[in-house]
């Protein structure tokens, strides 16, 4: 009877909502042609969390079956189910545990064995352990049996694809056509295996397996694409010239193709990049992403292909940049590639930001040195072109959304839908009769009676004439506004031009490290360089680093330019780190005593600026800046000091003129710099007050204990960090209640900032301990830059990142929720029975609504079984952690060295992402 009842009552029911999950999330699956299709495609977020409801009703109703009825025969289906359900939310790790569970414990359930076993495989490529997924698929394959053949030898293909094995991907793709007799899967393996056969040369065969997709009842679109490849391989396959070009276009005209007309031109523009017609691709890749309807996919590949020709032949970075930003807005965040294109857009971006100020800042040069009516009638007609492009795009915007049709879908449940029945087609049509005729009464002779559609008219171009009167109104508005903003900025007066003229060399320096180290592009870095030569008086000393990058750069491409560049960089900057670091190959070397004895001077000197001797510390500085201006590591942290122990003297604006002067001396630091952008990020929030008092610094430290502190005031310290890579954290933002400890104003930081711990008072720390001198590795990382270190610091250091704590910052709050943690910790113990026992005990204690288990993979060892009941603090866990260890030995059946138990908070389970960080939670909670 319990045979019957799990497989009618409840088993039946949870395959038939499986089956429908899986295809709506099939339904939803949207391919990409222009790759080759996945053999299983994985279930997207989005498709998962739609089918979430469905998935979890199977999941209850296998737990059922293997809960209430584990003595029927029915179990290992059950946990099929389960492991199905998992894998299709997302949960992979739960899916391989389970599926291993029944691949190894149901041996006589031969079928059941290896469709555990095939799933698992596929688990685990969803996790991109291919290497694993591989062994288990060959093991299930050995075995020879029947079951499952199909769709074992298209996973095997698959496994081999991620190997890059073609051929051997190809063997078992044919195998698995043959052997399977569900038409999807045949003929998108078919499909796959054209795709696979025409990357390997076999185009005879490929050609064969597209026309079958052609004559197959295949989606709309997958027969398409098949068409449009069969096309391109036409010419192989005939033996005869064959215009593809002229075919494509030929394609157009054909009204089934209405909807993949934007695929067309891809392909046309596709065709002519192959031929090197860089002019003809580009205007077809743009009538591709303009072609309405169209799909957003199909729109951010045809600007990715605009993006790589100026990326890759044009060299037009600026355009590229462009385009790279629409392909982001376009392409859905799961294609393959994604983060690789917002990695060169981002960099894109620094390049592109760079080049418009260069050319601002030139342009605003320019109209500085015109009379006033020159400049006034040049900014006129620049306001006027700038208004009237805007509103040519406004109107093309319009007209966009006028045209634009929702995409029908192409999926099989629509292929071959009666056109009443179609409300997409009908729109389709109707948007079409409006544009031609207009609102027409339908009446008699509706073809000619267009007296309805004139009046329409009319009025019309009435309102558009009322409308154009406003718009002319706030175009003249908008030009003088425009004009207004742009007359401020010329620089009028030398010092204005000066900084202008900086802005310019500064950016074109930054854009010839970003050629050399970012693009490799060392003939571009090499003209960016030599340009900026030319700006730079012959005694500067910024020609020093310039001429260094030209010697090393020219090192490997030309010789004799780099013995000219470095003979330049000797006899006229003799003094400076970089001729010293050519003449004198162990400069670094050296030159570590006198590193070691400025980090102790710096110690001695944060001595006194501790003992506020604010007089004393400046003019200990001040005897060493020669020194420390050789030494660009350290420099800044001096110039620093300097400025925060001026600040208890200097007036407000002066205090943040030296802060500034920091970071254009210093951009690349990535030890002070951070801190002073935080500082006058939070000064320029706190305007008032900070400008409101005589001084720009308090005259006490945040050390002293003060009473009742006001709470309003911005307040500034000097921090001391403990090692040069790291950034001290100095603005702290007063908390909303007054304390008896003086709270030091900081910008928050989440990821620094431990939660057991307020920041009322912070005691810095030299560079370097009174206990002992540097050691080796700190020398390192502030060292002049040599022959072999050199300039990479100077684009890598512009982004401060910061280092990992060395101890994880857990934190004590017992009225938070609480999850209660079963930690296997022997890597052979298959999880599945541990966990299964563990929710029957659950179910049985709690309502089975509110238990949740998960598992989680921790190291290589360890696995955590996480179990959540609305235990919503620390004692209710450890309540029900202490019913628990009575009977727990019994549960998971393991030696007690194999397992461990403990309660910890949501909080701290999120810090736990390693062996390292879960072993000092143990140690914490000791």
């Amino acid at each position: 009877m319990k045979n019957i009842t799990a497989h009618y009552n409840i088993y039946f029911n949870a395959s038939e909502l499986l089956h429908e999950s899986e295809l709506n999330i099939r339904n939803l699956h949207k391919d990409d042609f222009n790759q080759v299709l996945d053999i299983y495609p994985l279930p997207t977020e989005a498709a998962s969390s739609a089918e979430a409801e469905n998935l979890n009703e199977v999941v209850t109703k296998a737990n059922r079956i293997a809960l209430e009825k584990f003595e029927s025969r029915w179990v290992d289906d059950a946990f099929l189910l389960l492991a199905k359900s998992e894998y299709l939310k997302g949960n992979y790790y739960n899916a391989i545990e389970y599926f291993g569970y029944v691949g190894s414990n149901f041996p006589e359930e031969k079928k059941n064995t290896i469709e555990g076993l095939l799933w698992q495989g596929k688990s685990y490529f969803a996790i991109e352990n291919y290497e694993l997924a591989d062994s288990i698929l060959k093991n299930a394959y050995h075995k020879n049996l029947k079951h499952h053949r199909a769709k074992l030898n298209a996973a095997l293909a698959q496994s081999h694809l991620y190997h890059e094995d073609i051929d051997s991907a190809i063997f078992h793709l044919k195998k698995a056509v043959n052997f399977t007799k569900n038409r999807y899967e045949k003929t998108r393996w078919t499909f796959i295996l054209a795709q696979l056969q025409e990357k390997n040369n076999q185009l005879k065969d490929a050609y064969a397996n597209y026309a079958k997709v052609v004559k197959s009842n295949a989606a709309f679109e997958m027969s398409f694409n098949a068409n449009l490849a069969r096309i391109k391989l036409e010419e192989n396959a005939s033996g005869k010239d064959f215009n593809k070009i002229a075919t494509l276009k030929r394609l157009l005209k054909e009204d089934k193709n209405r909807e993949f007309k934007d695929q067309i031109y891809y392909q046309i523009a596709n065709t002519f990049l192959q031929q090197g017609d860089l002019g003809q691709a580009q205007e077809y890749y743009q009538i591709s992403a303009h072609t309405i309807p169209g799909s957003q996919k199909q729109r951010g590949l045809s600007y990715l292909k605009l993006a790589e020709i100026n990326f890759d032949s044009l060299k037009n970075y600026t355009q590229a940049q462009l385009y790279y930003d629409s392909t982001l807005q376009s392409l859905p965040r799961e294609y393959p590639g994604y983060q690789n294109i917002v990695i060169k857009a981002n960099n894109l971006q620094y390049l592109a930001q760079r080049l418009t100020l260069i050319e601002k800042e030139q342009e605003l040069l320019m109209l500085s040195t015109l009379t006033q009516e020159a400049r006034e009638a040049y900014i006129n007609e620049k306001m006027k072109t700038k208004v009237e492009k805007e509103a040519v795009k406004k109107e093309e915007s319009n007209n966009q959304t006028f045209v634009s049709i929702p995409q029908a879908s192409a999926s099989n449940k629509n292929a071959g839908a009666f056109y009443f029945n179609n409300p997409l087609a009908m729109s389709q049509g109707m948007s079409d009769f409006k544009k031609r005729w207009g609102n027409r009464k339908l009446q008699d002779n509706w073809r000619i009676s267009g007296s309805s559609s004139a009046n329409n008219n009319v009025a019309s171009l009435a309102n558009n004439l009322g409308g154009i009167n406003n718009n002319l109104a706030t175009q003249a508005e908008s030009i003088d506004s425009l004009k207004a903003d742009f007359l401020n900025t010329i620089p009028l007066t030398n010092e204005k031009r000066a900084t202008s003229l900086n802005k310019i060399k500064t950016a074109r320096y930054e854009i010839a490290l970003f050629y050399k180290d970012v693009l490799d592009d060392k003939i571009a870095s090499i003209e960016a360089l030599e340009l900026l030569v030319k700006d730079y008086n012959p005694q500067d000393e910024k020609l020093a680093e310039i001429y260094y990058q030209l010697y090393r750069i020219y090192e490997k491409i030309n010789i004799q330019q780099s013995n000219k560049y470095k003979a330049l960089l000797v006899e006229n900057f003799p003094q400076s780190i970089y001729a010293r670091a050519i003449i004198n190959p162990n400069f670094n070397k050296n030159d570590q005593a006198a590193v070691d004895a400025l980090r102790l001077k710096y110690e001695e000197i944060y001595a006194l600026y501790q003992q506020k001797k604010y007089t004393e510390t400046v003019n200990k500085i001040d005897a060493l800046t020669a020194t420390v201006n050789n030494y660009p590591n350290l420099a800044p942290k001096f110039h620093y000091l300097k400025t925060m122990a001026l600040g208890y003297a200097e007036k407000p604006q002066s205090f943040v003129d030296q802060l500034q002067k920091i970071i254009k001396d210093y951009p690349s630091d990535s030890t002070i710099i951070p801190t002073i952008k935080a500082q006058l990020a939070y000064i320029n929030e706190n305007k008032t007050n900070f400008y409101s008092r005589p001084t720009a610094l308090l005259a006490y430290h945040p050390s002293d204990k003060k009473e009742n502190t006001s709470t309003n005031q911005v307040q500034l310290y000097i921090p001391k960090a403990e090692e040069d890579e790291k950034v001290a954290t100095v603005l702290v933002k007063p908390e909303a209640k007054a304390e008896t400890t003086k709270n030091i104003p900081v910008k928050e930081e989440k990821p620094i900032v431990k939660e057991e711990k307020t920041v009322a008072k912070v005691e810095p720390k030299p560079i370097v301990s009174s206990e002992k001198t540097a050691n080796k590795e700190e020398i390192k990382t502030t060292k002049p830059i040599s022959e072999n270190t050199a300039i990479k610091e100077e684009v890598t250091a512009t982004k401060a990142v910061p280092e990992k704590p060395a101890v994880i910052a857990f934190t004590n709050n017992s009225r938070v929720k609480h999850v209660i943690i079963i930690n296997i910790k022997n890597a052979k113990i298959n999880v599945a029975k541990p966990f299964a026992e563990l929710t029957k005990y659950f179910y049985s204690k709690f309502d089975p609504s509110i238990v949740n288990l998960t598992i989680r993979t921790i190291g290589t060892t360890d696995k955590l079984i996480a179990i959540r009941a609305q235990l919503n603090n620390k004692d209710l866990a450890e309540k029900a952690l202490s019913d628990l260890e009575k009977e727990l030995p019994g549960i998971l059946n393991l030696p007690a060295n194999d397992y461990r138990k403990f309660v910890i908070s949501e909080s701290n389970l999120l810090l736990i992402k390693d062996t390292e960080s879960l072993n000092q939670y143990l140690n914490y909670i000791k």
